[in-house]
């Protein structure tokens, strides 16, 4: 078996040797990058307790909003209630 010692000297000398020694540069230069890319998105993203946090919150305020729905109907019901006991005992006194 060849050590690799004895193919130094090919990559170093040669042209061929060059042009591998090039192309393994340009793939790591290549890996790198999306490599940063992949962590400068990473790093825009909200994080986890974040995005847990927002979700409760939307939760919180869609509930909010139906009990508010809901209340208001309620609301209107009854009120036409109490304004018909007060018209009845208005015109019976």
């Amino acid at each position: 078996m060849a050590t690799p010692v004895l193919y130094a000297p090919f990559l170093a000398t040669n042209p061929v040797g060059w042009l591998v020694v090039g192309a393994a540069g340009y793939l790591t230069y290549r890996i790198g990058k999306k490599a940063g890319l992949k962590a400068d998105e990473n790093a825009q993203r909200e994080n986890l307790a974040d995005r847990a946090v927002k979700g409760a919150m939307k939760s919180a305020y869609k509930a909010k909003v139906k009990v508010g729905e809901s209340l208001g109907k309620t609301r209107e019901k009854y009120a036409a209630m109490w304004n018909e006991a007060q018209a009845e005992t208005k015109g019976t006194s």
